[in-house]
């Protein structure tokens, strides 16, 4: 690369870096904005129980329409169910604890135990309407007043009418059999017309729940998902951000021919509900929006990370509803609460391990789970399994390495040479591109050799990294002095009186990412380099360790535990191959005699002993 390119790279690296601390400053004033008209909306105190957005008859007999109401505001929802009356239930299933509430009918939150110890659908201990609220509208509430009529330690059923007549009753029940799971529940919803008049609505939408970061600073940022007869997406919070050639997107709205499920989801935890109703999928709507996270009653309330934390709410539409009076329909549903653990949603089947997204390698990345788990249940610990699967891979590409490694240093060995025909062609590059290319071939040197079987290596690296950076399990799981491999391994923090660029007023002191970037220099000092690297790239791999333990010092451990067992595995490789592998030689390979011409006429079709193709004497025509 000349250096007119690396011109080009720096100007457009300083461009990014420019745009990306403006864009941050103007969402940071955008989110003060939205922060002050919130607190000085006027506060809802009384809400009639009808249903939002649906047309009613006055006493005058006109029609008029409840306003809809917005779900984004944890505040908004709780004043607006403040005046319906609210019974409670409680459901167990192993380590998760369901909280059923009759606002809404539904889960108002899960609490996971075990190793999670988190609290699925609560928005920073401002809990928003409960998972299963049946709205009227996408951006409506669930003001229906409800009762239970039936709970025991497995179920609970909920029964409310809504002003136009409908009936509605929503039942849970834990479930059971081979495809059961203590995160998953079985829901069916009933809708009986007990009115008059005929009634028909495409607008019912059962609320997804809502997801939230576990910290302001998480890489990966809470989504809504979808899925359309197999086809599965997933948007994060930034999709409503404005752009360069975008406003920002007030809430997204979509139509699908097949929806099978919907749901919202952090870095490490879903809510997915699934439409299991016998007779195939059917078209649906999903509907989806941000909002900001309060933190301002939490650690994170001086971070600056904290002012622009959005977190994510979804919804997810019926069929159609047709009912002539007294009729009534039936659909069946799934709500998974719980982890992104792709064995664990692979076994419920539905698809739904869909929800991982790891990438354009999640052949490579599944099976990389399985095998990490099928480790950890030999080894006891996610950290060893971790470095077990590492040095398996390692150990795989052991050949690959080592051809790549034995290219590189014959390049190595053309480097005088190389020079030689620098300096002897420096006026003609076209010239001395060929005498390069023809010295390559005297010697029988690929070029590319050395590259090759390190390029294999990438579609490994990303497979891997995807699977680290999306495995719920490690959450919580300590090796040696890290306490959670899903975060990074800080021992301690050190204090400022002044703010440093790029640190702030603090700084972590994190062993694994410097262990990695020590191993990394130490490993690239040992890989033999390319003949025909030049000064520039030198530089770029000189840096090359610096930029790597700049974007992961504060990412996961586990991805600078496997980042640097991997670099240790290549420094021992590099010493073996140092001791025991015969050095590569410089010597001319005699050029191969050229074999005889094929005699297989697809290759070779001017081949002479080809047999002429017999033609058929035709057959005299009788008659005249």
């Amino acid at each position: 690369m000349d250096r007119k390119a690396w011109i080009v790279i720096t100007l457009c690296s300083i461009g990014l870096a420019v745009n990306y601390w403006y864009a941050t400053k103007n969402q940071e004033a955008i989110a003060a904005q939205r922060a002050l008209e919130e607190a000085n909306k006027p506060k809802v105190t009384q809400v009639e129980p009808a249903s939002p957005g649906v047309a009613t008859t006055s006493t005058d007999g006109a029609a008029t329409t409840t306003p809809t109401l917005t779900a984004a505001q944890p505040d908004a929802v709780a004043a607006a169910t403040a005046n319906l009356p609210e019974e409670k239930h409680t459901i167990v299933s192993g380590s998760v604890t369901y909280h059923f509430t009759t606002k809404g009918a539904g889960v108002a939150r899960a609490e996971l135990g075990a190793g999670d110890k988190i609290t699925l659908n609560a928005a920073n201990r401002r809990t928003l309407e409960p998972v299963g609220a049946l709205r009227r509208e996408a951006t409506g509430l669930d003001l229906i007043a409800y009762k239970i009529i039936e709970k025991n330690e497995k179920s609970v059923t909920f029964e409310g009418v809504s002003p136009d007549g409908i009936t509605i009753r929503k039942a849970y029940r834990l479930t059971e059999g081979e495809k059961s799971d203590e995160h998953l529940l079985a829901l069916v919803v009933t809708l009986t017309n007990t009115g008059t008049l005929p009634h028909k609505s495409e607008e019912y939408y059962l609320y997804t729940g809502a997801a939230v970061s576990i910290s302001p600073e998480e890489v990966l940022k809470p989504s809504f998902f979808w899925n359309d007869a197999g086809d599965a997406g997933h948007k994060d919070t930034h999709y409503f951000s404005s752009g360069w050639f975008s406003e920002e997107k007030a809430e997204h709205r979509a139509s699908h021919t097949r929806l099978r499920y919907a749901g919202v989801m952090s870095r490490f935890y879903a809510t997915i509900v699934s439409r299991v109703t016998p007779g195939g999928d059917k078209p649906g709507k999903i509907w989806a929006d941000r909002f900001l996270v309060d933190h301002s009653g939490d650690k994170y309330a001086h971070e600056n990370a904290a002012k622009n934390d959005f977190g994510i709410e979804s919804a997810m539409s019926l069929p159609p509803v047709d009912l002539a009076p007294g009729a009534s329909m039936t659909e069946q549903y799934e709500i998974y609460l719980g982890p992104k653990e792709y064995v664990r949603l692979n076994k419920l089947e539905g698809q739904r391990d869909f929800i991982m997204f790891y990438g354009m390698f999640s052949w490579f990345s599944k099976g990389l789970n399985v095998v990490m788990r099928w480790m950890h249940d030999v080894s006891g610990n996610w950290g060893v399994a971790i470095i077990l699967l590492t040095l398996v891979i390692r150990t795989v590409l052991w050949p690959l390495q080592s051809k790549a490694q034995y290219s590189m240093k014959r390049m190595g060995l053309l480097a005088p040479k190389m020079k030689e025909l620098q300096a002897k062609y420096k006026d003609d590059p076209q010239k001395q591109q060929v005498e390069v290319m023809k010295m390559y071939k005297e010697y029988g040197v690929n070029p590319v050799g050395g590259c090759l079987p390190m390029l294999m290596q990438i579609p490994i690296f990303f497979a891997f990294y995807s699977v680290l950076q999306n495995a719920a399990e490690l959450r919580g799981q300590g090796w040696l002095w890290v306490k959670d491999l899903s975060i990074s391994d800080t021992i301690h923090t050190f204090n400022f009186p002044f703010s440093l660029p790029l640190m702030g007023t603090d700084f972590d002191l994190n062993p694994l990412p410097l262990i990695m970037g020590v191993t990394m220099i130490l490993q690239m000092k040992l890989t033999p380099q390319p003949a025909t690297m030049d000064k520039s790239q030198k530089i770029m791999f000189a840096v090359m360790p610096f930029f790597f333990l700049f974007i992961s010092y504060n990412f996961a451990a586990a991805l600078s535990l496997y980042w640097s067992t991997q670099n240790l595995f290549a420094i021992f490789q590099s010493r073996i191959m140092k001791l025991y592998m015969k050095e590569p030689t410089l010597e001319k390979v005699e050029a191969a005699p050229k074999g005889p011409p094929s005699k297989n006429p697809f290759f070779n079709p001017m081949n002479p002993n080809q047999k002429e193709k017999k033609t058929k004497p035709k057959n005299p025509k009788l008659g005249g």
